[in-house]
């Protein structure tokens, strides 16, 4: 949830064009750095798979109701609650390497916005004028009235509160009142993006030292408030969780020419992961063997396993829209088990995320280098003179 979408492509940008022929496989390299020298990576399947596992453990939240722990659980943490962070972790790599390519705030701006917003303009009106109309327990003139209604495309659009839908929408289900319940993520991915911007285009060093430190301090933030404030506010733990994946990742690039190209640190995290349990610093563990598997697999040769790299990006698709479905699916078929609401949920969330990627998210990308001309001829224009 780049979604957790930072890189337009998801592919990662072209440092060196031409060199690994397209399709191809991906030598044996030995640091990150050497191999990340063009879009013949993993990444976009890596990216494909983490939102597969956030749709496969919600067909079983969306029935289970919020009393109920999520499934598929590892000590405390889900398979869904680990997929978020590798999508932060993965953005926080594509962000910081985006931001030294463009290094231009107009044209960096208009690429986030044009990666995140028109999806969900699309998802907000669907929402409120097809979807909700048919799925609300309020008579239609209750719901066309209702501030709530018309009040849900400004919360999704100005990343406040989504945790609720269109006015009496899903009631009855376990999960009333939520349409699309990952667009949460999108807060702190937006933040991040402005937080890595301000960095960059400050006085402030740019490399892999000061990535160290932006991990460190955000590592020591979220582990103090894990050992000294347990009962922190959500938005403050879930602001120091995701930050402390975005910048793991953008450590990872500061550092890619010094780190090896191998699944040793997984290896060895994997483990103390484990036998660390439910302890503060567990969750750090867990992140970096993430970080390591996922490198290693975007980039990693594997036996000559092709990278797909050429699929389409209908990641960013699939997490938003997948969650609305399944209740949709349960509205109608209230004893729906996991298994039915997962089988329908697959193929139609795949043909949303298609027509999404094809018709709405790849055509705006389009525009990115124009719309950052025209940002910066309307700051331009506003600047008083000197």
């Amino acid at each position: 949830m780049q979604t957790p979408f930072g890189a337009e492509g998801l592919a990662g940008r072209l440092r060196s064009p031409g060199s690994i022929p397209r399709g191809g496989p991906i030598p044996a390299l030995r640091t990150i750095g050497q191999a990340y020298t063009g879009r013949d990576n993993r990444l976009t399947p890596l990216r494909l798979v983490l939102a597969a596992a956030v749709l496969v453990e919600h067909a079983i939240i969306v029935t289970h109701g919020p009393e109920l722990p999520p499934p598929l659980m590892i000590n405390d943490w889900s398979l869904s609650y680990a997929a978020v962070n590798a999508f932060f972790i993965l953005s926080g790599f594509l962000i910081a390497d985006s931001l030294e390519h463009r290094a231009n705030v107009f044209t960096y701006a208009a690429s986030r916005a044009l990666r995140i917003l028109p999806a969900l303009v699309l998802l907000s009106l669907t929402a409120i004028l097809i979807i909700g109309p048919v799925v609300t327990s309020l008579e239609a003139a209750e719901y066309w009235t209702r501030p709530q209604t018309w009040l849900y495309p400004v919360q999704v659009l100005g990343f406040l509160d989504t945790s609720q839908g269109p006015a009496g929408i899903y009631a009855g289900l376990p999960r009333a009142g939520e349409f699309s319940a990952t667009l949460w993520t999108l807060r702190y991915e937006v933040i991040a993006y402005v937080a890595a911007a301000a960095v960059f285009f400050s006085p402030i060093p740019w490399g892999r030292w000061s990535h160290l430190v932006l991990f460190a301090l955000t590592s020591a933030a979220f582990l103090g408030l894990a050992l000294l404030w347990v009962e922190a506010p959500p938005l403050i733990m879930s602001a120091a969780r995701l930050s402390t994946a975005f910048t793991l990742g953008m450590m990872v690039h500061g550092w890619r020419d010094r780190l090896p190209l191998a699944p040793l640190i997984a290896a060895v995290a994997l483990p103390l992961w484990l036998l660390s349990g439910d302890a503060p610093w567990a969750e750090h563990v867990m992140n970096v063997m993430i970080a390591s598997a996922l490198f290693w697999i975007a980039f990693a040769r594997l036996g000559g396993l092709p990278t797909a790299s050429r699929i389409p990006d209908w990641s960013y698709g699939i997490y938003i829209w997948h969650y609305p479905i399944m209740q949709t699916v349960l509205f109608f078929h209230p004893s729906a088990s996991p298994l039915l609401i997962g089988g329908i949920a697959v193929p139609v969330t795949a043909l949303i995320a298609a027509m999404s990627w094809y018709w709405v998210e790849k055509p705006n990308l389009g525009h990115k280098a124009a719309f950052g001309s025209w940002l910066q001829s309307v700051w331009r224009r506003r600047r008083p003179s000197a």
